[in-house]
């Protein structure tokens, strides 16, 4: 498989820690220092026309704009996935709304339920679909936490490991374009993998669908209370993600024979800021050699990946590490998912 077309796609102005202060009574420097984020981006509803509002929105700019990138043209393409942990409705499914707005019709779609793993999964499946005799097709990561913000009334009665969420996570969208051919410019797959590691283990991460009735409520100490549309165990996540990150990394570098201190972009996983710098000190992994996001972006969930892969298509292309290995690690914490991905950059011709 040969990644093509590349995209990213951040909904409006970015939203800074003293926004997000001013919003959920959470202070600037405390977000400064515990996340390492300065800054996200969210869609609304009365955004201006032209600027995304939703999953749908921001996953139709995404596949525009890799189309563009690869130089080709929607009708050449013979599949469509979409991952996401968002969708704009349970029906229809998110992923045929976007192919109607991209003039795709014709061909099989699929939509994959996904959180930070959900890139790698997507591609996956890409490479299956190729493997099947399918030619070429576009891979689609996109998330918004829209459906998930609370009112301005609900704010008063979360919690802070609640209004946490709200500063790490934001909204966005990438793509690339996949061929079955690997001969000509573009990056190549050495070794791509994608397990899931959590039986037994208890979600870290859970993101609950209330449907119509609304929040029901549980017994707490003081009696009931609402149920929270979702809870994280922060402590499992920074005690297992780091480790998980090394143990793919070192598969990575077994399959392809590379050294990890001699790959050009090693695109870590983008939990937050100070998580995703520990992890690259914990790999000796040098400042120049990571492609990063989060700190800017905060943690797109299905759109990391692509956003990262755009970013570095940018750096092989302005000369950096042009003819360039990358190493790729996803963990998702939700039911621990380990995905990794290694390809190299060609600029054309048969290896």
């Amino acid at each position: 498989m040969r990644l093509t077309g590349f995209s990213e796609v951040l909904p409006g102005e970015p939203v800074t820690n003293r926004d997000m202060a001013r919003l959920f009574g959470l202070h600037e420097k405390w977000l400064d220092l515990m996340t390492g984020n300065r800054s996200r981006y969210f869609c609304r509803t009365d955004s201006p026309p032209g600027v995304p509002q939703g999953t749908g929105d921001l996953a139709t700019e995404a596949a525009t704009r890799a189309l563009a990138d690869a130089g080709t043209d929607v009708s050449s393409l013979d599949f469509l996935v979409l991952s996401t942990a968002s969708p704009d409705h349970l029906m229809p499914a998110t992923v045929n709304l976007v192919a109607d707005r991209i003039g795709l019709n014709d061909v099989p779609t699929f939509q994959l339920t996904s959180g930070c793993a959900g890139a790698l999964t997507g591609l996956y499946t890409a490479r299956a679909l190729l493997a099947s005799g399918l030619r070429r097709g576009l891979v689609i990561g996109a998330d918004t936490c829209l459906n998930f913000f609370p009112s301005t009334g609900e704010i008063e009665s979360m919690s802070p490991a609640e209004l946490i969420n709200f500063a790490l996570f934001g909204d966005g969208a990438g793509a690339a374009v996949v061929e079955a051919d690997t001969d000509g410019p573009g990056l190549v797959v050495e070794h791509l993998f994608l397990r899931t590691t959590g039986m037994g283990r208890a979600p870290a991460q859970i993101a609950r669908w209330f449907g119509t009735e609304g929040a029901p409520q549980v017994e707490g100490p003081d009696g009931p209370v609402r149920q929270p549309w979702g809870e994280e165990d922060y402590k499992a996540i920074e005690h297992h993600v780091p480790e998980h990150a090394e143990t793919i990394f070192k598969e990575l570098t077994t399959a392809t024979g590379w050294s990890l201190s001699e790959v050009e972009h090693v695109l870590l996983p983008q939990l937050n800021g100070v998580m995703t710098d520990g992890i690259r000190k914990r790999l000796d992994v040098r400042p120049e050699q990571a492609v990063d996001c989060v700190a800017d972006t905060g943690n797109n969930g299905n759109a990391v990946p692509f956003i990262q892969l755009n970013r570095a298509m940018q750096r092989i292309r302005s000369g950096l590490g042009a003819e360039g290995r990358l190493l790729v690690a996803n963990v998702e914490s939700s039911k621990w998912i380990l995905s990794g991905l290694a390809l190299h950059h060609r600029t054309g011709g048969a290896s």
